[in-house]
């Protein structure tokens, strides 16, 4: 913590004790690693005795006119002292040096005099903010994960890793690691399968929700036709205020500023000149997306970034480009078209195939009925002795041609 915040820490203490008389319980937060100054004002008769404890553990004691009392608690052996210089005017704070996770909790600051006693009650938090959040993607295993990651906090914050259109956590396999350096600051680590055509979204909020990180991803490829104006799609999740927009483009291991724009001058770079112009002016509401305009195949064809920056937000759209010929584009069309023809014919085909199949079977089905139906009423017929020269009577027509197709 910076002198100048505990230096305002001190006045403000002050303040309330002059105008009510006591100094209410305080909440502070002393920042990893950092020195520290717990607030402890008193009024002043000349022989004050000051006793500071953490949890009912004696830590520094003090006595005006003379040296250090005792310090049983080894731990904080030199590392706490009070500003010998101010005590007698009623200052009995206490400076710690290098606070770290041991340092929480909750101190009493004890001042004893022949005239009064007076205590003041302080809870302590320790903290190490976080500074950044990384979102990548990575290969593992044979496929793609993404992966939301941030390094030396305290005490470990809370991530979570979604997708927009939302994806059942069965399919994407979440899995949330989290390690402690030798200093007891965390590293956290959060992954989830990658899946096409999907916004990543991670959002890490500290342990005692000062500060909530957002970052999102987004990777796509698209095609378009040479010489046709054609847009480049980079819109954040959220409305931004005060942001930064950069976009820039690489091709083989070769990359290269294309634009770039802030929203507090909004002012505007392009390299590119002509080329691009930004599809909603001034960026506003967080849509950053960029218009080709005239591309060429070859010098236009590769990735595009965008990166959207704002106050612990971050944005990044990836876009894989690929432009054709017109010529191409017709061909694939044409063929998209042509494709058709021989599909249709081949389902008028089969459609024609399986109605015959069917027609035959049914007729089979319903011939081998009407015999069996004849025959039986035949048996009980009286026998008739009939003249082959004259002919046969007339049997039921499927009856005859099924007769006549046995074999001899």
């Amino acid at each position: 913590m910076s002198a100048a915040h505990s230096l305002t820490c001190l006045i403000l203490v002050w303040i309330i004790a002059d105008t009510t008389g006591k100094a209410p319980d305080v909440q502070i937060t002393c920042m990893f690693s950092e020195d520290c100054v717990l607030p402890c004002v008193f009024e002043a008769v000349g022989d004050e005795i000051v006793y500071w404890f953490r949890q009912n553990v004696l830590i520094h004691s003090y006595k005006q006119g003379s040296s250090l009392l005792d310090q049983p608690d080894q731990h904080y052996n030199n590392r706490t002292s009070l500003f010998t210089e101010v005590v007698s005017s009623g200052n009995a704070s206490l400076h710690i040096q290098k606070s770290g996770p041991q340092d929480r909790g909750k101190y009493r600051c004890l001042v004893t005099s022949s005239r009064e006693t007076s205590e003041h009650f302080i809870i302590v938090k320790v903290e190490a903010p976080i500074h950044s959040v990384s979102l990548e993607t990575t290969r593992l295993s044979g496929f793609e994960e993404v992966t939301c990651s941030t390094r030396g906090v305290y005490p470990a914050p809370r991530v979570t890793l979604f997708t927009e259109p939302a994806v059942l956590p069965d399919v994407l396999q979440p899995f949330t690691r989290k390690t402690t350096d030798k200093h007891g600051q965390y590293s956290v680590e959060s992954k989830i399968r990658k899946l096409k055509d999907l916004t990543y979204i991670c959002l890490i909020q500290s342990f005692y929700r000062s500060q909530t990180w957002r970052t999102s991803l987004q990777e796509k490829e698209i095609f378009s036709v040479e010489g046709q104006d054609f847009n480049i799609p980079c819109v954040a999740p959220w409305n931004l205020q005060n942001f930064t927009l950069t976009w820039s483009f690489s091709k083989g291991h070769e990359s290269s500023s294309v634009y770039t724009y802030d929203s507090l001058t909004q002012l505007g770079s392009s390299n590119w000149k002509e080329t691009v112009r930004l599809v909603t002016p001034r960026g506003q509401g967080g849509d950053g997306s960029l218009q080709l305009r005239s591309p060429l195949r070859q010098e236009h064809t590769g990735t595009y970034t965008c990166i959207l920056s704002a106050l612990q937000t971050k944005h990044e759209a990836r876009t894989r480009v690929n432009i054709i010929q017109a010529v191409t584009a017709q061909k694939l069309s044409e063929s998209s078209t042509q494709w058709w023809i021989p599909a249709t014919v081949i389902t008028g085909l089969a459609v024609t195939a399986v109605a015959a199949i069917i027609w035959t079977i049914t007729c089979k089905t319903g011939c081998s009925k009407s015999s069996q139906t004849q025959v039986e009423e035949a048996e009980m017929q009286p026998i008739r002795v009939i003249d082959a020269n004259i002919g046969a009577p007339s049997e039921d027509t499927c009856l005859t041609e099924e007769i006549a197709d046995r074999p001899a």
